[in-house]
């Protein structure tokens, strides 16, 4: 079947991490993208969040490609198992590339079991994800060989070559590893592993046959550095793989937080995604809210077409403490930024 396709979605094919996952530059402010371990694993009772993230409109306009995601996790019976803990939660995510040509909406349910280890300060977390997955296609607006002439598109035209299917629907599993260790009140270490998609699901539009979504390989760590209450340092780092073909994915950078009063700090920081963009981060804790915003400066080949521009993110989280009168509330201390 010989069709034209936009430019979109050849865009698209290229920029995507095998042209398959979304990602988010703010990967410490979406936990349950990231590794289905750190469910449950927040500083107070529940987080709540709010993903958005708008690429190459620069290229593209109004039809960029757009990512909007909510989460929602809690930790539960902390302090009663000698410090051990359940994680549980979902997240839902809308990917949209090219004015909705191209639709991922995905919804999953996160379990997550945390172990301390010998006391609250060190936990082994082990996490699993599933759930569905669906991809949509508009083929409405392609436009296919038959509705071309000698002088171009023709009006009202429509064409004989369709799509066996416009969308399909998935069920997908995600298992996560995570540790995490604060040594002192000023230095905290942690690193985790996930594998994502690990029963390789066939994803067509054609009816038949199919591409295999491959697995998805995450690593990441990081670490938080106090300065006596003045500063904090919080250096990361990601890595992503997915197939033998497509390029892996190195995101390094740190961010340094000053206080600015006694209940909120101030953020900023840069980070570099290797052989793509450098992204500048800021953000602030106010109390129980976290708010940050990063920008990509394209760095690729692509540059000169996004006249070096990328992507602008955004993201809120809610982190909710829930006090009994029967026994103290535990806070795990893991990096919020």
């Amino acid at each position: 079947m010989k069709r034209i396709v936009p430019a979109l979605l050849a865009l698209f094919c290229s920029l995507s991490l095998a042209a398959q996952d979304v990602h988010f530059s703010q990967f410490w402010a979406s936990p349950l993208t990231l590794n289905p371990a750190l469910t449950g694993m927040t500083p107070c009772t529940y987080r709540a969040a709010i993903n958005y993230r708008n690429q190459w409109a620069s290229v593209v306009g109004p039809s960029s490609f757009q990512t909007y995601g909510l989460s929602f996790d809690a930790g539960l019976f902390k302090g009663r198992f000698n410090g051990s803990m359940l994680g549980i939660g979902g997240h839902f995510y809308n990917d949209r590339a090219g004015d909705g040509i191209l639709q991922n909406l995905t919804a999953q349910f996160s379990l997550a079991y945390h172990q301390a280890l010998g006391s609250d300060r060190h936990y082994l977390s082990l996490g699993f994800q599933g759930g569905m997955v669906q991809k949509r296609l508009d083929a409405d607006r392609f436009i296919f060989e038959d509705m071309i002439d000698a002088n171009g598109v023709i009006p009202g035209a429509t064409t004989a070559d369709v799509l066996a299917n416009n969308n399909f629907t998935n069920f997908d599993v995600n298992a996560g590893i995570h540790w995490v260790s604060n040594f002192t009140d000023n230095f905290t270490m942690y690193a985790g592993a996930a594998l994502y998609h690990i029963g390789e699901p066939t994803e067509t539009f054609k009816g038949a046959g199919g591409n295999v979504l491959n697995r998805r390989y995450v690593g990441h760590g990081g670490m938080k550095i106090g300065f006596n209450e003045k500063a904090v340092l919080l250096p990361s780092v990601l890595y992503m793989t997915q197939t033998e073909f497509s390029n892996s994915e190195l995101l390094a950078g740190a961010s340094l937080g000053l206080p600015i009063g006694e209940e909120s700090t101030f953020y900023f920081g840069g980070y570099y995604r290797n052989q793509d963009a450098i992204i500048a981060a800021v953000g602030f804790d106010f109390k129980n809210v976290q708010f940050g915003m990063s920008y990509d400066v394209t760095m690729s080949d692509l540059g000169a077409v996004a006249n070096n521009q990328g992507g602008i993110e955004l993201s809120l989280l809610y982190f909710g403490c829930l006090q009994t009168t029967s026994r103290p509330k535990r806070v795990v201390d893991c990096p919020r930024f």
